[in-house]
């Protein structure tokens, strides 16, 4: 069999497997697991196919922060962990997406009060300018006809950033806030970030929680597997100093409270770290 041929077969399966799962996608946009408890103050709800989305509110009478926003524009999911909280998207005051990618920024747009920050290199995939680089996001996006998301509050460095949460509360003391530590992890997008809050990492993409262990983002998803693995690795460094309890992954769920630096350790030193 020639070369194009077996070519364009590959291309055919992956684009009638993209229409399968855009077809399952799109009918479960509005569908909503949960929310349920990682800890006090942080919740998760799963939209659609396995999205998971989280928010916390970072003290007593403060406003909430969310992390990635879900696949569904109507903003279902968005509203179920705001009633967890008993709180309205007005009181969102800021939005830490893990990428670009149109399933976990379709919501942003309806939180308009608050700073969406992602990494600046993902800008423009968030914003419609790029298309994702492997195809089967690309045809996923192009059939569920997403619409484009502005950035407010781009982050940019090359090291981790930390954001002070929870200082919305009359009389809080600046010193005392909670803080979001956003790690650069390039790879399955080139602007991903992690984010560390209160002991639970938020890592997006760059890895899956599967049958009880943490792993590497599948190859059909990840265009530059050599560079999602050094971010993982470098994950070790980031994170020495820290206190980590919980690694929650957008598909695939969190680790058991108390597990998360293991399962991490375990899924470094498997990828060469």
């Amino acid at each position: 069999m020639g070369g194009m041929k077996i070519l364009t077969i590959i291309v055919g399966s992956v684009v009638a497997f993209a229409g399968l799962a855009a077809i399952g996608l799109r009918g479960g946009r509005a569908k909503v697991i949960g929310p349920s408890e990682i800890k006090p103050g942080l919740m998760v709800a799963v939209n659609s196919t396995g999205i998971g989305l989280f928010a916390a509110r970072t003290a007593p009478g403060a406003n909430i922060i969310f992390f990635d926003t879900g696949l569904d524009q109507d903003g279902h999911p968005l509203d179920a962990l705001l009633r967890g909280f008993s709180a309205t998207r007005d009181d969102v005051k800021d939005v830490f997406l893990t990428h670009g990618h149109f399933d976990h920024v379709s919501g942003a747009p309806l939180l308009t009060k608050a700073r969406v920050h992602l990494g600046v290199a993902d800008v423009p995939l968030a914003e419609g300018k790029v298309p994702p680089e492997t195809l089967l996001p690309r045809v996923l996006g192009l059939v569920l006809q997403t619409q484009p998301v502005s950035i407010n509050t781009p982050i940019t460095g090359a090291g981790p950033v930390s954001f002070p949460v929870g200082v919305d509360v009359p009389g809080a003391d600046p010193a005392k806030a909670k803080v979001v530590k956003a790690i650069p992890v390039p790879g399955h997008t080139p602007g991903s970030y992690a984010y560390l809050y209160d002991g639970v990492l938020i890592a997006g993409d760059i890895m899956i929680l599967k049958q009880g262990r943490l792993e590497p983002t599948p190859s059909m998803f990840d265009p530059h597997p050599a560079q999602n693995l050094a971010s993982i690795r470098s994950l070790k460094a980031a994170l020495a100093n820290e206190t980590l309890e919980t690694v929650c992954t957008a598909h695939g769920g969190c680790t058991p409270p108390g597990l998360g630096r293991n399962l991490l350790d375990d899924l470094i030193k498997r990828v060469g770290g």
